[in-house]
């Protein structure tokens, strides 16, 4: 089936683009709720290599596992298996983002150049093929493999915000960009407790004939985030028009009406593009360096109710489950609907980061019972996740061509622009550098909660948070007040 091609007359491309908007959140929705199946799992799934792989020097676990407590030697830890398996699940974390950083400037690329839907066609193939491998990763090295082919294929979040990006002027793209992070919330809502949910159904108890099969005790979550998987890859090829070139048809008819560029008009455009580089690797920095601390410690979490309450698969799908509710809350009451009209980008991106220095502030020296501050803590990071990613994307957004020329065209001058088409590769720098960062962060977060516990490593976490804030407000130029709308 041929996409169908972009109208050209105001009131169908407004239709257009809302109608598509739509199937990009809900395709999205799908991806998110089956990449979140795993989350709550990770603690008990390693725990199940250690006793099925643990014993064989010849597999991949045991490798991996002289790794670690060579390293925890060299630093002078005494042996814990409970953080054993926290560091260990860093590195499974950071391996997944450290192929997404790989990867997301060669999809971006691609996109420009074949289109949107087409690459996340390509990109769904590959999430298809990591979820089978997860469902017959009986060895820990099949496990890795589907982790390793998930990272490099997984393209529908960076697709997503090209999309968004390619329907959106700069003065709706914050608004349309936080359809991302509702989606986001959402799944984060619902997948892990579906994951928990799913480890009841042991594929091997439930249908002995499939003795033979290599799965194991968590092959039923994966089967379902497969199902998951499939559905989304139906709806996409039926329902997903293309929209890389939907600006350029949009301005076909004010182009043609211009003159031919002067000199001065040329060397505008240049200082516009030197001043988007520019911009674009504050953005990235500040990107990376957030993902950095936040992933880092977002991702520890369920190691610490794990090490600290022994947390079941349902009480961490509870929490990751209030974190999303109350984050998809943030994004659609407050970031879509108020702070988009009143608030800069740049200073929604301060709000959550302060939200999230408090939040780690507690959990570290507060949440010591599975009471009232857990959830306090947890609420900081619900935050947090509703409102910076979707703020530095769209300001790192703004530095594409198309809305340099937006920006140009409503107020007569260019706020920057690269090169033209250059949409998806910019976004996938920029995703690339936050990936870099979220590839780290659990490696080193998960190093310092070994090395310092759990209270000193939040509280450096909380720290680094408002260092950050402080980098921000230095680096990154306040915008013009906006308008109320």
């Amino acid at each position: 089936m041929p996409p169908r091609p972009p109208p050209t007359d105001a009131a169908s491309r407004a239709k257009f683009a809302k109608r598509t908007l739509l199937t990009v959140f809900v395709a999205l929705l799908i991806d998110i709720l089956a990449f979140t199946i795993i989350l709550p799992l990770y603690p008990r799934i390693l725990e199940y290599y250690e006793k099925t792989d643990g014993g064989d020097e010849q597999s991949t676990y045991y490798a991996f596992r002289t790794l670690i407590r060579g390293f925890r030697s060299w630093l002078g830890m005494q042996p814990n298996s409970r953080l054993d398996i926290i560091l260990f699940g860093g590195f499974i974390g950071s391996l997944f983002s450290f192929l997404q950083f790989v990867s997301s400037p060669i999809i971006g690329r691609a996109s420009d150049r074949y289109g949107r839907r087409t690459v996340l066609l390509l990109s769904m193939i590959g999430n298809g093929v990591s979820m089978l491998l997860w469902i017959f990763s009986k060895s820990f090295t099949t496990f890795v493999l589907s982790r390793i082919v998930g990272g490099l294929t997984e393209g529908n979040v960076q697709m997503s915000i090209a999309i968004i990006s390619d329907l959106t002027t700069v003065e709706t793209r914050s608004k349309g960009l936080a359809l991302v992070g509702i989606a986001f919330s959402l799944g984060f809502t619902v997948g892990p407790p579906l994951g928990a949910y799913f480890t009841k159904f042991n594929l091997q108890t439930l249908f002995p004939s499939l003795s033979w099969l290599p799965i194991n005790e968590y092959s039923s979550p994966a089967l379902f985030a497969l199902v998951l998987i499939v559905i989304e890859t139906v709806y996409l090829f039926a329902a997903l028009p293309e929209t890389v070139h939907f600006k350029q048809q949009g301005a076909v008819k004010a182009a043609d009406k211009k003159a031919s560029p002067s000199k001065a008009t040329t060397a505008s455009k240049n200082r516009r593009q030197t001043t988007a580089k520019t911009n674009l690797s504050i953005l990235s920095l500040v990107h990376f360096l957030f993902l950095f601390v936040f992933s880092g410690m977002e991702f520890t979490l369920t190691f610490l109710t794990h090490d600290r309450f022994s947390y079941s698969h349902a009480s961490q799908g509870r929490l990751l489950a209030f974190i999303g509710v109350l984050s998809a809350l943030v994004q659609g009451v407050y970031v879509r609907r108020y702070a988009h009209k009143f608030v800069s980008e740049r200073d929604l991106a301060i709000q959550g980061m302060l939200s999230c220095a408090f939040g780690l502030g507690v959990l570290g020296l507060l949440a010591e019972k599975p009471g009232v501050w857990l959830w306090v803590g947890a609420a900081g990071l619900a935050v947090t996740s509703g409102t910076v990613v979707t703020s530095l994307t769209a300001l790192a957004s703004h530095t594409t061509s198309s809305s340099g020329g937006e920006r140009a065209a409503s107020n007569g001058v260019g706020n920057g622009e690269l090169e033209s088409g250059d949409s998806g590769h910019v976004l996938g720098k920029f995703r690339s550098a936050g990936q870099l960062g979220r590839s780290l962060g659990p490696v080193v977060a998960c190093s310092g909660y070994w090395l310092l516990g759990s209270e000193r490593a939040y509280g450096a976490g909380a720290v680094a948070m408002v260092g950050l804030v402080g980098l921000v407000g230095v680096l990154v130029p306040r915008p013009a007040k906006k308008k109320v709308v």
